[in-house]
């Protein structure tokens, strides 16, 4: 016997197309890379202080680069599992109708302020300037591909949420338990 589908802030079941969990996939290792780079550049940084010679200041200016970009990067995930920030009063007042018209027009914001955002980056991508960064020299243009495509990502995921998901989890809900071809959440 099968576990129902829930309906919880995992999408429109609780089992996603495999294509949503390649994706998610992608975006959590990514953002465990750039996490990992953070914590290695940070100890570079903090080692530096206490060993004669000269510091590597481009470490600094990557790791900068790299907390923007582990932020941009993950927008998409959280977005698509309602793990973003977010007012909950409507979620406990609100109930059918009401809150569905709330759960699609939350998303359709969303969507429309990521797409902007998408829109400014790719002018930044596409039309930058010659500028380069202080230490390392790279195109400051190439420094929004990742915000960019986070942004875009977190555009279709909002899109999906107010066209597939019937609503935002009931508050003070569990996520749901994994089904026997997904992996648990942690």
């Amino acid at each position: 016997m099968t576990n129902p589908p829930s309906t919880s802030g995992d999408g429109p079941s609780g089992s996603r197309p495999a294509p949503v969990r390649w994706l998610e996939t992608a975006e959590l290792v990514l953002g465990a890379l750039l996490l990992a780079m953070l914590l290695v550049l940070m100890l570079i940084q903090a080692g530096q202080r206490y060993v004669p010679g000269e510091s590597w200041v481009w470490v600094g200016e990557l790791a900068r680069f790299g907390l923007v970009w582990l932020a941009f990067s993950l927008v998409g995930h959280l977005v698509g599992r309602d793990e973003h920030i977010t007012l909950k009063l409507v979620d406990f007042v609100a109930r059918g109708r009401a809150m569905r018209a709330v759960w699609i027009f939350a998303n359709l914001v969303v969507a429309a302020t990521c797409g902007l955002l998408v829109a400014a980056a790719a002018d930044l991508v596409f039309a930058g300037g010659p500028q380069t960064t202080p230490v390392m020299g790279i195109p400051m243009a190439w420094t929004y591909v990742i915000p960019m495509a986070g942004l875009s990502v977190a555009v279709l995921r909002a899109l999906a949420n107010a066209v597939l998901v019937p609503g935002p989890p009931a508050p003070g809900t569990p996520p749901p338990a994994p089904t026997d071809h997904e992996e648990p959440t942690r």
